[in-house]
């Protein structure tokens, strides 16, 4: 993934009294004078970036808050199973990685430790591929520095129970643990040399949805009967945080499109039943020259076979920084491309505002000239993500250039998350998350900062201000259904996603705000199904109150072939309050969500200069709030 340097705007144009622009260089180690709290020095940094030591753990610094916290190579994480544990890996983390980093996992040979294999030439070529591409990388062996489980013995370990509490592992931020960092889920790649090449083969297809792509490097042959076994099991479609889902899915392995590079390993011959998989597995047709294409609609997964050897940058470069998992409406899930950030319509910026300093990011449509104003999309990201997460899930880019809009992706920053236990992490102060802002920071900072982003998106573009719309994910929800809150009268309607909350007291009684909220059927954020007094309800009948619908005339419909189940609650002459529940899907943001509501929701209403709601073109007459439980299941 390729991300433009931070724009350098001059003093004149700031949101906050300062504004120093830096580029991503600036946030690496060669950059840092000292850090606050225990006074570590450059000269500790890059000693641990180096991994000359153990790793180490660095201050938060505030003046610095997307550095990692987290430097250098960090042995011995311990991977349980049941609570039992079942071996130890070894991360290394750059200096300098953003939140929500992208991470590759790599397989040792048989008879090599991981802690072993970071230290080889393979392992160091690694450790450098993650410091220029500021990435994680995560080593681990087969049981006890022994030998891969390759024949599924009951006697032996599981591995791939043991692959897969890594991967969750290694999305956990406590400080409890070692190495902890923010890791891109949609981003994990997977590569396994020799035995351990084979190992990915075959238990990376057991968990395929857990990984953007496989690459086996002089794999030993993978038993046909035990990738078999393997591919009969039952996988979640996307990256998930739980195992809701699994048996009501009932998604074989075998079926999952995943992105696979055999390089060396005998694909013609001994390795020819998983070439076979992953063929069948991709629906692959071949293009030429050992490169097979997923002839599912909508996939951009493939299947590379060569012969010539790769390097650990090559790898990389070429293959596994490329692609990335997301969830999607399409099962079991959706392969893409990573995004290139620094192509023409990407603006990114870093500036300090309200003496923090922050981050954003503008889309802006190529039919866009500066003659005609044109309506605003602000898109906020969950906890511990990026304004690149939130971007690439939603894809409200690719809206924006189809409906010639602009929209800004806000990120969140780093701040300390002591009272959750967890790492400092990126983070939106709202509701709940505000009782997390320190006692020398304003609970309202994160607010602020939306308020002035969107005076400085009118500053430098010709934004029509009747029609600026919010919407966010998780945390990001919760932060639209504040800043909807605090400043109604900036919107002409919100959509959060995966997150529900009821109206603040400081909501303006009198301003009408449309808002269409999500929820997946798995959605671990937040109780999809509606069930008198549950969260859910509360929030809606908060929200059918503010805006004077008639719960007793409540519209069900269904789209996207039934996964889209919603209530539309009328207020007056418009739905003012919508509720969907999506079928099959955890908690994620699906694209196919962006597309619904810029289409069916956000570019039907507009707010004139007085503050009338317009919907489709038309004046909304405010009506009487009638509550009615013929909408939800009694307790």
């Amino acid at each position: 993934m390729k991300r433009r340097d931070f724009m350098k705007l001059s003093a004149a144009t700031a949101l906050g009294a300062t504004v120093a622009a830096m580029a991503p260089s600036a946030l690496a180690a060669t950059e840092l004078n000292q850090t606050n709290g225990d006074l570590h020095t450059t000269v500790d940094r890059k000693t641990a970036a180096m991994g000359l030591g153990d790793g180490k753990t660095f201050a938060y610094d505030p003046e610095k808050p997307y550095l990692n916290v987290n430097v250098g190579l960090f042995h011995d994480a311990q991977v349980t199973v049941g609570g039992q544990n079942v071996g130890t890996a070894t991360y290394y983390l750059p200096d300098g990685m953003d939140p929500w980093a992208p991470a590759v996992i790599v397989l040792t040979p048989d008879d090599t430790t991981a802690k072993a294999f970071s230290g080889t030439v393979t392992g160091r070529m690694w450790r450098t591929v993650a410091c220029k591409n500021k990435i994680a990388v995560a080593f681990f062996g087969p049981e006890n520095g022994g030998s891969w489980n390759l024949s599924l013995s009951a006697a032996g370990r599981d591995d791939a129970a043991a692959l897969d509490a890594l991967y969750q592992l290694m999305r956990k931020k406590s400080v409890k643990l070692s190495g902890a960092f923010s890791m891109d889920k949609s981003h994990t790649a997977l590569v396994g040399y020799k035995e351990g090449g084979a190992a990915a083969l075959l238990f990376g297809a057991r968990w395929a949805s857990d990984f953007s792509s496989i690459c086996a490097v002089d794999a030993a042959e993978v038993p046909a009967a035990s990738l078999e076994a393997v591919g009969g099991q039952y996988v979640l479609p996307f990256p998930g945080d739980s195992t809701r889902g699994v048996q009501e899915e009932a998604i074989a392995a075998k079926t999952v499109d995943t992105p696979v590079w055999l390089v060396r390993s005998n694909a013609d011959s001994t390795n020819k039943a998983a070439l076979e998989f992953y063929l069948k597995a991709n629906q692959a047709v071949a293009k030429g020259d050992g490169v097979y294409v997923s002839g599912r609609a909508g996939s951009a997964a493939e299947v590379w076979v060569t012969e010539k050897a790769q390097c650990p940058a090559a790898i990389w470069e070429k293959f596994s920084g490329q692609f990335k998992r997301f969830m999607a409406l399409q099962l079991p899930g959706r392969v893409a491309k990573a995004e290139d950030f620094t192509r023409r319509g990407f603006d990114i910026h870093e500036e300090w505002v309200n003496g923090e300093l922050r981050r954003w990011m503008v889309y802006v449509p190529s039919t866009y000239t500066g003659n005609e104003k044109v309506p605003l999309v602000l898109v906020m990201h969950g906890y511990t993500a990026s304004m690149y997460a939130i971007a690439e899930e939603s894809r409200w880019y690719d809206v924006a250039e189809q409906n010639g809009f602009i929209v800004v992706f806000a990120q969140g920053l780093v701040r300390p998350a002591d009272l959750m236990g967890n790492i400092p992490t990126a983070m939106w102060l709202a509701g709940p998350f505000a009782a997390m802002a320190g006692k020398d920071t304003d609970p309202s900072v994160d607010l602020e900062f939306i308020n002035s982003l969107l005076d400085r998106m009118e500053q430098d573009y010709r934004i029509d201000t009747t029609r600026v719309y919010a919407t966010g994910h998780s945390n990001g929800s919760l932060m639209t259904w504040a800043t909807a809150c605090r400043y109604a009268s900036r919107f002409a309607a919100i959509a959060p996603v995966g997150y529900m909350f009821t109206p603040l007291p400081e909501l303006d009684p009198a301003v009408l705000l449309p808002a269409w909220a999500f929820l997946g059927e798995y959605d671990s954020a937040g109780v999809a199904e509606l069930v008198e007094d549950n969260g859910t309800v509360k929030a809606l009948q908060g929200w059918n109150a503010h805006n004077a619908t008639n719960e007793a005339a409540v519209a069900e419909s269904s789209s996207y072939n039934g996964a889209f189940v919603t209530k539309s609650f009328m207020g007056g002459n418009a739905p003012l309050v919508k509720y969907t529940v999506v079928k099959d899907t955890p908690h994620v943001y699906l694209q196919e969500e962006s597309v619904a509501i810029w289409n069916e929701f956000f570019s039907r209403y507009s707010r004139g200069a007085d503050g009338t709601l317009y919907y489709q073109g038309n004046a909304v007459n405010a009506g009487q709030y009638q509550p009615s439980a013929n909408w939800y299941a009694a307790k």
